[in-house]
């Protein structure tokens, strides 16, 4: 009988978020986390729909901004099944927003892990990770 590795299984989705962050592709065209989190970069009511590598296949996020009462989030969805450990942990993640946000969340909801980066610089924004365990989240744009 095979018996998971916990430790691998609490970073799995801090590694699947790491993969967007360093593959993602937009129009064939890569955007660094820097440019990510720009709020130059998010346009007012637009769905992207970005491509990346995990674990060998393609897989695909869908980012768009929100208005909401208290600030603007670019909410980027993500689709992997979500591993059952004690905790979650977000070391790569945590490292690399600590130049550009102030703070990071993790909440579970139901079927969803969220995870919230907040900033106080303005020409940033927040950041929400969407990560669902269930469903297979878009196809590609470019086939049928």
């Amino acid at each position: 009988m095979h018996t998971p590795n916990k430790m691998s299984d609490a970073v799995a989705l801090d590694l699947f978020i790491q993969d967007f962050v360093k593959t993602n592709k937009l129009l064939n065209s890569g955007t660094p986390w820097t440019v990510l989190v720009s709020r130059r970069h998010v346009d007012d009511g637009v769905r992207r729909i970005y491509d990346f590598q995990s674990g060998g296949a393609t897989c695909y996020a869908v980012g768009q901004l929100l208005h909401l009462p208290d600030n603007d989030w670019y909410r980027i969805e993500l689709w992997r099944p979500i591993p059952v450990v004690d905790e979650h942990r977000f070391d790569c993640l945590q490292m690399m927003q600590q130049t550009t946000h102030t703070s990071l969340q993790v909440d579970h909801e139901e079927d969803n892990i969220l995870v919230k980066l907040t900033t106080r610089n303005r020409g940033l924004v927040n950041i929400l990770f969407v990560i669902h365990g269930s469903g297979t989240g878009p196809k590609s744009p470019f086939t049928a």
